[in-house]
């Protein structure tokens, strides 16, 4: 399988899937949700595959959605995806999607995983995080907040408290500070994130395959039974959020590289 922004290789019953925009942090476009999305369909065909290690090419994770100029064009010259409301069901979607996957899931966070980035973590079955990694929501820095069905799973991994302090303040956390609180399976040294993926890899791999994929359902089922209610109601709140002066001021800052003036 071949993409754009993504280098998927295939090893036994392990896929492993490298996000592969490293001169822009792996920070995702259109481009590279189309990818995965696409990804995410073949692999629901694949029988064979019973595992996805999904980490980012350099030295981050994935720095979110791009916010450059060129990027937002992009979008919102897009059909599918040309307003707020759109690109919300798309996001919803590309987390179902993500999330039923039949294979177990691992995210590798090798570097810095924010926003978006962290959804695609988040959404993952486990994460083992590079000792350098940082983990982090900017969001209300741009006059938005966590979206596409986020805050909820955020929520359920770490506890409303946590939750509401990570996305709030928008402060970054380490990947000690992630495993303390429970964002994160496992912290190793950075030479040693892919092979701790593979040994997890192993160990659940000689287990009856069957039961573990029937686990993951379970799992997700209780916990994230609420999930529905967002769907029909997200993209809207969104919506208008991002025709307020605050959001326009909030990503025109950003890419102005300059604090944004809210009041």
């Amino acid at each position: 399988m071949k993409y754009q922004t993504l280098i998927v290789e295939k090893s036994k019953f392990t896929v492993k899937v490298t996000l592969n925009r490293p001169d822009k942090l792996n920070a995702m476009n259109a481009q590279t949700l189309r990818d995965l999305k696409d990804l995410f369909t073949k692999l629901r065909a694949d029988l064979e595959t019973r595992f996805v290690i999904f980490t980012g090419a350099g030295r981050a994770f994935s720095a979110g959605v791009e916010f450059s100029k060129e990027s937002m064009a992009e979008r919102y010259t897009s059909p599918d995806l040309s307003n707020e409301r759109l690109w919300q069901l798309f996001g919803h979607d590309f987390m179902r999607d993500m999330e039923n996957l039949e294979q177990i899931t691992i995210a590798a966070i090798n570097g810095a995983s924010m926003g978006a980035g962290l959804c695609l973590a988040m959404n993952c079955d486990f994460r083992i995080a590079s000792e350098t990694a940082t983990l982090g929501i900017p969001e209300v820095n741009l006059g938005v907040f966590f979206t596409w069905g986020a805050t909820p799973r955020l929520t359920a991994l770490i506890g409303p408290a946590k939750a509401k302090e990570m996305i709030m303040t928008a402060d970054s956390i380490s990947a000690a500070e992630a495993l303390r609180i429970g964002l994160v399976n496992k912290v190793v040294p950075p030479d040693k994130l892919m092979a701790a993926s593979d040994e997890l890899v192993n160990k659940i791999a000689s287990k009856g395959p069957l039961a573990v994929r029937i686990a993951k359902k379970q799992v997700n089922a209780a916990s994230l039974a609420k999930m529905a209610d967002l769907y029909p109601c997200e993209p809207e709140l969104v919506e208008r959020v991002m025709l307020s002066d605050e959001s326009k001021e909030g990503v025109k800052a950003f890419i102005d590289k300059r604090p944004p003036k809210f009041f």
